[in-house]
């Protein structure tokens, strides 16, 4: 079996993604402001935000997905790091999948919500257990990347909600003010989850550049 060496671009791919469904948020809640606090627009659009995304996110979920897959199947990494990156980096493929479906089929989006919040719990639980057995050149690092997805995913879910009711009114309603905090909280620690993953992917080229297959 051929050493492909694929963890930079992977990690990449996780700061890639999360910068797409941040831009995404922060565009509705920009949306949302200029029509119930500014008074500025007449109308907002929540299906174009997420319609206008659909198809570069499918792409990127297709590559997570085939290289998700490839490192389960191939066990290209040193011993258990296979299971401490690929369990969740497939988990991610899969809800992203079945994100990309329910936009683009106009779905409810509380059902991929509610898969993110378990596997956020997943991904919490593998970051603390990766952190304990020291894997990693820094374990800290790797415990705040799995930890801020983690809580992204755990914080998806009442977004998702807010999301799924605002589009069945038509947007014809404001939010109740608390309501923004769930999603002021999942930006937060998605956030720290794209910047931990560029980070991490970035100091890890020049190493795996120096020993190639």
């Amino acid at each position: 079996m051929v050493f492909v060496d694929s963890l930079s671009l992977e990690l990449f791919t996780l700061a890639l993604v999360g910068a797409l469904i941040d831009y995404v948020v922060i565009g509705m809640y920009k949306d949302y402001r200029a029509k119930y606090v500014k008074k500025s627009a007449p109308k907002i659009n929540v299906e174009s935000r997420l319609e206008d995304s659909v198809f570069i996110l499918g792409s990127i979920t297709l590559f997570i997905l085939v290289m998700g897959f490839y490192g389960e199947m191939t066990w290209n990494l040193p011993g258990a790091y296979n299971l401490l990156f690929y369990d969740p980096y497939i988990m991610l493929g899969i809800i992203l999948l079945g994100l990309v479906m329910s936009v683009k089929h106009k779905h409810k989006l509380q059902y991929v919500g509610l898969i993110a919040l378990f596997t956020g719990f997943i991904l919490v639980e593998y970051g603390i257990a990766g952190y304990n057995l020291h894997y990693t050149q820094s374990p800290l690092d790797l415990l705040g990347l799995y930890l801020s997805f983690g809580l992204a995913g755990i914080f998806a879910y009442p977004m998702t909600l807010i999301i799924d009711k605002y589009r069945a009114n038509g947007g014809n309603k404001p939010l109740p003010g608390k309501w923004i905090v769930w999603i002021i909280l999942f930006l937060i620690f998605m956030t720290l989850g794209v910047g931990l993953a560029a980070f991490t992917g970035a100091t890890s080229i020049l190493s795996h550049l120096a020993v190639p297959p």
